[in-house]
């Protein structure tokens, strides 16, 4: 006979808190996206990375041990318990103050997610430590159903701007989109196309970079691309690649004004 693998202990706990709230009455769709979405943030991964870290072997696995008797409570295991606990109390601190503190992708996302638990189970989501016994210990963090609209209306910042970057795909069978990848991002940005004629026409510039204008939303302090409509684009023109990025910095409109450092967003651009 084989050895018996001894049981972890429970590194943190998640915990859903409502009115009517009962673990056999949380929809195994929303438990599997909760814990999804928990997973993508302890390893800060964001979906376009997702089978690429998989290969790699940088997933940090996490292991649903039981549920506490009389509560939706999920007590969990990390193979990096350390570091997952940090996550989670870093992600607390940057939900009570989201506009004095850098966003990643892969928090944005998983914020979002369970936001929208959180909304479908008219319920509050607690990241506790694990505690002693039946007491469970602090809060690391907590999202409620409007947290993700509270985060997103002081992180994002959304105007009028011209955009330089590569076109990577084009199409679409009910709205037009655009792939479009930027320096310094690693994710491509699914963008929306301001009709079939421009879809087509970007089409043309496949694999190319050339500067495209727009309604954008980028995250205030770290300047990264979260999304963009396409409206228009500026043919590729011969001559100095730093002239072309200076005229793109002067035409970004005043939605410029609310980014914290702009110059560092235009030296990124050119890297």
């Amino acid at each position: 006979m084989g050895t018996r693998t001894k049981k972890p202990s429970a590194d943190f706990v998640v915990r859903m808190v409502g009115s009517d709230i009962r673990p056999w009455a949380v929809p195994l769709r929303k438990l599997t996206s909760a814990m999804s979405a928990v997973q993508r943030l302890i390893e800060q991964r964001d979906d376009f990375a997702e089978e690429e870290d998989e290969a790699a072997g940088k997933n940090v696995p996490l292991q649903l041990l039981d549920i506490k008797s009389g509560s939706a409570a999920y007590r969990v295991s990390s193979a990096m318990p350390a570091e997952t606990l940090s996550i989670l109390s870093t992600t607390g601190h940057q939900i009570n103050s989201p506009k004095s503190v850098d966003w990643t992708s892969a928090t944005l996302s998983s914020v979002k997610e369970l936001s929208e638990v959180a909304k479908a189970l008219g319920c509050v989501i607690e990241f506790r430590q694990p505690g002693e016994g039946r007491t469970l210990g602090g809060v690391l963090a907590k999202i409620e159903p409007d947290t993700y609209d509270k985060v997103s209306s002081a992180v994002f910042v959304t105007g009028d701007t011209s955009v330089y970057g590569k076109i990577e795909r084009v199409g679409g069978k009910t709205e037009m989109h655009c792939g479009l990848t930027v320096p310094e991002q690693h994710r491509m940005i699914i963008c929306k196309v301001d009709g079939a004629e421009l879809t087509r026409e970007l089409g043309q510039f496949m694999y190319q970079f050339l500067v495209v204008n727009g309604m954008a939303t980028w995250v205030r302090r770290g300047s990264f691309l979260r999304s963009m409509t396409i409206r228009s684009y500026d043919p590729p023109k011969s001559g100095s690649i730093t002239d072309a990025l200076e005229a793109v910095y002067q035409a970004g409109g005043s939605a410029w004004d609310e980014v914290d450092d702009p110059d560092a967003a235009i030296t990124q651009m050119r890297m």
